[in-house]
């Protein structure tokens, strides 16, 4: 038996074994199992926006309501001291005046500041729905999420021995490799998930593109190593 025929049986024990591992990734429960993870992450990253925002407006309510109690006690000083300027023979009309546009401004900024702290405290309450509401919705998710990674886990461990084996050929075939068609091999498995491809009517079968008559030749005699120059995988001829 030839070297690249090591090679080829290798890779066809460990082509046995990605087959197992493909189809325990392309179960039905798998593919929900990747939903739901996809779905909780989407739920987390809301759940800790929403937090954020309702922090934010926690702290920006604290400061509208401490800037309308400020100016409510300025008001209510104005208020007093206009009553006081009233009663005083000696104050001019233009201070009347004066006082009255005071108070005036005052209650505008008063009114802005009440109707910007109702907005805050309707998103709040509105955002604080959202948080429950997602946070359910996360909640359920997680439970369907902790049981159907339960089956997963079960097909694995149903699957476990015939992986087990056909790793093990696997693992015995590669130590019967020449090293460093071991290596060459390697390095083109990082690029494909299937290094070797075999010559069929003159086409390599992993790009379908034909590679030099010489080429073909050389695949077929077995002699040494080739690579086809079009995807880099290794050639075998049966």
């Amino acid at each position: 038996m030839t070297k690249i025929n090591d090679l080829w049986l290798y890779d066809q024990a460990e082509q046995e074994v990605a087959k197992i591992d493909s189809r325990l990734k392309s179960t039905p429960n798998r593919a929900r199992l990747n939903k739901l993870h996809s779905f909780l992450s989407e739920q987390q990253s809301a759940v800790t926006n929403i937090s954020k925002q309702i922090d934010a407006r926690g702290a920006l309510i604290g400061k509208l309501s401490a800037q309308c109690h400020e100016l409510e006690r300025r008001l209510e000083l104005e208020v007093s001291e206009f009553g006081t300027m009233e009663k005083d023979d000696e104050c001019t009309a233009a201070e009347m005046t004066e006082s009255r546009r005071s108070m005036e401004s005052l209650l505008d900024q008063i009114n802005s500041v009440r109707k910007e702290l109702s907005d805050a405290m309707a998103y709040l309450e509105r955002a604080s729905a959202e948080y429950k509401e997602t946070y359910t919705k996360a909640g359920r998710a997680k439970k369907e999420y902790d049981a159907v990674r339960a089956a997963c886990e079960a097909e694995a461990q149903e699957a476990k021995p015939e992986r087990e084996k056909a790793a093990a050929e696997a693992a015995k075939l590669r130590a019967l490799v020449d090293p460093a068609l071991l290596k060459r091999y390697d390095a083109i498995h990082a690029n494909h998930a299937r290094p070797m491809a075999t010559v069929e009517n003159s086409q390599c079968s992993g790009c379908r593109m034909a590679p030099a008559p010489a080429i073909v030749k050389k695949v077929a005699s077995g002699s040494g190593i080739v690579e086809c120059e079009n995807c880099g995988r290794i050639l075998y001829s049966k």
